[in-house]
């Protein structure tokens, strides 16, 4: 029974509990031993109802029904409707949310064994887990069934933990999947109160996992897979999440639908001042499925298709630069420098970067927006300088040289 202190100063009160209630003139007379309140006392109230099951608290047809006198109470009987000349509520000291029945008065959960570091926020599991994840929990009655029957009965709910968790009275350890996944503490006893690292309950990385940083895809971890941010809301979540816990691509790299990486060179290709978007599948591998092949196991790899190949490149990535790329002005016959994928100057977007200006075996003519050659797809900005139009990235690093005919 919890904060017993605050019962003493109802000694007296529950003491005079001696005459026959007005409203109820049948009812027998109750009266308290001094030390009814007191939890060290041989008679203490809690005792003296658990004896019974708890009869005089939750029938109000008992004799010595507490709400026969006391406000506060979970029944009352018939008839009764105040309570015994200074007789305190029962809510007095039993101030938490639903009174005599709350669940901190006759258990602290957070004082016994693991309990606190499972109920309480930590890093590993933001929220906290529900008491029915490990106990069968009571219904409207209160008393009943498991709960209140003088045992601790561990119940797991399977639809957190696996159907073939079980507990081991005599080791007082649990073989559940929250903490079996392949660590070195498979078996954590009740009263280790830890702390748990993440190579105990799984390895870090687990065993044939991709071998990058934690962070690469698990939102919640630090890059060295020792511990968990602070808040973590997708950890022990019954499932194993990737990037945001989305699903979707931009999960891990990217934002929500967006797929593209804001790294290096990506939003470059993502949105180029030169040509049309360039799809991923032209310098990687895209999955249909998040665990398919090349895609989580092993660093990122490079495989060009598409625009890439155009003319007949075969195009190389080596050692962050990227070279013989038919979108880099490869097979054009002029010399061009191959593209670092870490430049960001924006120096490889400029005209000239690919192909000369004018490019070899072309007219001398450099007046790329006459009528009869470019037209509407060259503009030129209010220095003079030409840009590409909508008209003309549609048309730019497509793999085919255009030329407008009269």
């Amino acid at each position: 029974m919890r904060a017993g202190a605050r019962f003493l100063f109802a000694l007296l009160a529950l003491s005079s509990c001696s005459e026959d209630r007005a409203s109820a003139p049948n009812a027998p007379i109750a009266v308290h031993a001094v030390r009814f309140a007191d939890p060290s006392a041989p008679g203490w109230h809690g005792g003296v109802l658990r004896e019974t099951r708890w009869a005089q608290m939750l029938d109000p047809n008992d004799p010595a029904s507490c709400g026969r006198c006391h406000d506060g109470a979970p029944t009352r009987p018939a008839g009764v409707t105040f309570a015994a000349p200074g007789a305190p509520a029962c809510t007095s000291c039993h101030t938490e949310s639903g009174g005599p029945l709350a669940c901190s008065t006759c258990h602290d959960a957070a004082k016994s064994g693991a309990h606190a570091a499972h109920i309480a926020p930590t890093a590993t599991h933001a929220a906290g887990f529900a008491c029915a994840t490990c106990h069968a929990m009571p219904g409207p009655e209160i008393i009943g069934g498991l709960h209140g029957n003088g045992q601790v009965e561990i119940v797991f709910d399977t639809s957190l933990v696996t159907p073939e968790a079980s507990w081991d009275p005599a080791t007082r350890a649990c073989a559940v999947s929250c903490h079996d996944r392949g660590g070195v503490r498979p078996r954590v006893a009740w009263k280790d109160k830890g702390p748990l690292a993440c190579n105990d309950c799984h390895a870090s990385p687990p065993r044939d996992h991709y071998a990058g940083a934690c962070t690469t895809c698990h939102r919640d971890a630090d890059a060295t897979g020792t511990s968990l941010a602070a808040g973590s809301r997708l950890h022990m979540n019954g499932h194993v999440d990737l990037g945001d816990g989305s699903g979707k691509c931009g999960a891990c790299h990217g934002t929500g639908d967006d797929p593209w990486p804001r790294t290096a060179a990506h939003p470059s290709h993502q949105a180029p001042t030169l040509a049309s978007p360039i799809a991923c599948a032209s310098c990687h591998v895209v999955p249909n499925a998040i665990h398919d092949p090349g895609h989580l196991d092993a660093p990122v790899r490079v495989a060009f298709s598409g625009r890439a190949i155009d003319r007949g490149a075969s195009p190389v990535f080596s050692g962050g630069t990227c070279s013989d790329v038919a979108c880099h002005g490869a097979k054009l016959a002029d010399v061009v420098l191959p593209p670092l994928w870490k430049d960001t100057s924006g120096d490889a977007r400029a005209c000239g970067a690919c192909h000369g200006i004018p490019p070899t075996q072309h007219t001398p003519s450099i007046q790329c927006g006459r009528s009869d050659c470019h037209g509407s797809e060259i503009g030129r900005d209010a220095r003079g300088i030409p840009f590409l139009t909508v008209a003309g990235k549609a048309l730019h690093v497509d793999g085919v040289v255009e030329l407008r005919t009269p």
